[in-house]
């Protein structure tokens, strides 16, 4: 799971075992439905879930170890060799796809890496101008109309930093406003410290080193929920009576009330 990406066949097939296994026992020949939609079962226990593993979920978050270590740019052989062959002058998530089939399914996570990543500018090899999160904010949110008048929009910081003329990287005349914005982008890169010799540092939203527990728990964190949940499952309950009362708690306990539904 840390090395590629499960097929979703795969994950479906195992999944079908586990729910055999959690509502039916070892009876592979018992039949009957589950009393609690799969997605439930899988949210972590203080979510109001049973905290099985999401695989999917599990599986993405320790591929994006591989997507630190790239955009770190860490001292590894393969690392090394995916820079130097295919993105010389690029930004990765920025140019069209190349490579191996591992490769591109590791690359097309970065949709969710960028979501939960900031970027600390050395160079700025790694990180677009525009759309990516390396100055606090997204710049073509700052200034949407000075944005829809750049020539690139996939132009990476390095790109844009080390062009003498700022006119150079616009479609011209500018509009007033797009004028407007392009005055305070200057003044605001000019106070931007900015060193051509530095390698970009990448770091998860939630400290300095990325960690699968910690990318898994993030997923969840915005997820309200009573802190009964809590409660029972760090009781000194035997398990059997723990589970029954999470059954009770999301309301799928078969009483007659329940039946008659």
């Amino acid at each position: 799971m840390c090395t590629i990406k499960l097929p979703k066949g795969v994950i479906e097939n195992v999944d079908r075992a586990r729910k055999q296994c959690l509502w039916r026992g070892s009876d592979l020949q018992k039949k009957g439905g589950n009393l609690v939609a799969w997605e439930v079962v899988m949210k972590p226990k203080e979510k109001g879930g049973l905290g099985v593993i999401n695989l999917r979920l599990q599986n993405d978050a320790l591929l994006q170890k591989q997507l630190f270590k790239f955009y770190n740019n860490v001292d590894t052989p393969w690392v090394k060799l995916v820079w130097s062959k295919y993105y010389q002058t690029k930004v990765p998530h920025a140019a069209r796809e190349v490579g191996s089939f591992w490769w591109k399914d590791v690359l097309r996570l970065h949709v969710i890496f960028l979501s939960i990543a900031r970027c600390e500018i050395g160079d700025g090899a790694t990180a677009c101008f525009w759309d990516d999160v390396w100055d606090m904010s997204t710049l073509s949110q700052d200034y949407p109309s000075l944005a829809s008048f750049a020539l690139r929009a996939e132009a990476s910081v390095k790109e844009i930093m080390q062009t003498e003329n700022l006119d150079e990287i616009f479609f011209l005349p500018l509009s007033q406003q797009a004028h407007e914005e392009f005055q305070h982008l200057q003044n605001r890169l000019q106070n931007l410290p900015y060193n051509v010799t530095a390698m970009d540092h990448w770091a998860p939203v939630w400290g300095n080193r990325y960690t699968s527990r910690r990318f898994y728990h993030h997923i969840f964190s915005n997820i309200e929920t009573h802190p009964i949940f809590k409660f029972v499952w760090k009781s000194r309950c035997t398990p059997r009576i723990k589970f029954f009362a999470w059954l009770v708690l999301v309301d799928r306990l078969n009483t007659k009330s329940m039946l008659r539904r």
